[in-house]
């Protein structure tokens, strides 16, 4: 009997094959392709696109050796509006969008701080390292749900004018800008003296042209991509290298999402979302801010800087833009503002070594 019993009994063979199935099975299903799906407001020709999605996907996709795939939907070809993206990616419509915080004002009211005038410094990369290292704790509140990849400026706002050309704070009398979306870009103009427009004016250099408007508060890069620079005659800037404040930029994913994850594919993600990235992304729009400004020099257009006086005054006015920002983060309940800000100011100065 016992001899027989040894017989019916599986042989080692088998039972190993048996252990190597399920083996192949688990690999299996750990190795099952995941889907990402990426939306954002901008075309396939667009920085944003071509120098951030884009090659984010790519190396995420490498990374993890195929085992992410990242689609791409440009110019929200998934549908909904580009103030509705922050809503389609907490609500898990999408996966992954990259927007501009001008579309949801007072989404993210801590954050929105860099964006000030008299915040960020003219150096992308020093203000993206800033955020990130506060996104861990004083930022960390406002992306309830979400899971920051990247939250990034652009080099910084100018005064892009088709008449008469300001040098000084009484240049701004009279005029009417287009500003870069509501809120602080809106404050800034009107804190300097001129008048905001209520018109969305999509066809920007042909209203400047016609005279509707006096010009426009936005970056180089985007005036370039625009044809503002074309539209312009003289551009002015607060200082040497030192601008307007700057706009707010996100890169975000839904949490829950990042959280299904395997643990090594969450850090194929993490991998992809590190200081080198918002270096990388900092440097790429200095430089695309640079070229804006070299095609203006290139068409014979003036470039004017506050200086002395006129910068100082400039600056005592732009504190409005700071204390209005301040009064409205303590009507919600945000009483730590100014705090905020010395704190952003201190984390910018380290990255940018000065």
């Amino acid at each position: 009997m016992k001899s027989m019993f040894k017989v019916l009994q599986p042989p080692r063979i088998v039972a190993g094959l048996i252990s190597l199935l399920m083996s192949m099975m688990v690999c299996s299903a750990n190795a099952e392709e995941i889907l990402l799906k990426v939306q954002h407001f901008l075309g396939e020709d667009s920085i944003p696109h071509n120098a951030l999605v884009k090659p984010w996907a790519q190396r995420v996709e490498a990374d993890s050796k195929g085992r992410i795939r990242v689609e791409i939907y440009p110019a929200m070809t998934l549908g909904g509006k580009a103030d509705e993206l922050v809503d389609q990616v907490h609500k898990g419509v999408v996966d992954i969008v990259w927007t501009a915080a001008a579309y949801t004002p007072g989404r993210f009211p801590r954050t929105e701080l860099f964006s000030l005038p008299l915040v960020h410094r003219g150096d992308p990369a020093a203000t993206n390292l800033a955020i990130m290292e506060l996104m861990q704790t004083e930022l960390k509140q406002d992306f309830s749900g979400l899971h920051p990849l990247l939250v990034h400026v652009h080099q910084g706002h100018a005064f892009h004018l088709s008449g008469r050309p300001v040098a000084s704070l009484e240049g701004f009398r009279g005029l009417t800008l287009r500003p870069p979306g509501q809120g602080i870009g809106s404050w800034t103009i009107e804190a300097l003296g001129a008048e905001t427009t209520k018109k969305r004016h999509p066809k920007l250099p042909k209203a400047m042209a016609r005279g509707d408007l006096d010009g426009a508060l936005m970056s180089f890069n985007l005036a370039q991509s625009m044809g503002v620079i074309e539209a312009s005659k003289s551009h002015t800037l607060l200082g040497e290298g030192e601008f307007f404040g700057t706009s707010l930029f996100l890169f975000l994913m839904n949490e829950a999402r990042y959280r299904s994850l395997p643990a090594d594919l969450r850090q194929v993600i993490d991998d992809n979302s590190g200081a080198a990235f918002a270096r990388e992304m900092g440097e790429i729009w200095l430089n695309a801010g640079n070229a804006g400004i070299d095609a203006a020099k290139m068409r014979g257009n003036s470039i004017h800087l506050l200086q002395g006086e006129a910068r100082d005054k400039a600056r005592i006015r732009l504190e409005r833009v700071t204390d209005r920002w301040l009064n409205e983060q303590k009507a919600r309940g945000i009483d730590d503002g100014a705090r905020l800000i010395e704190q952003a100011r201190q984390a910018i100065a380290r990255h940018s070594g000065g």
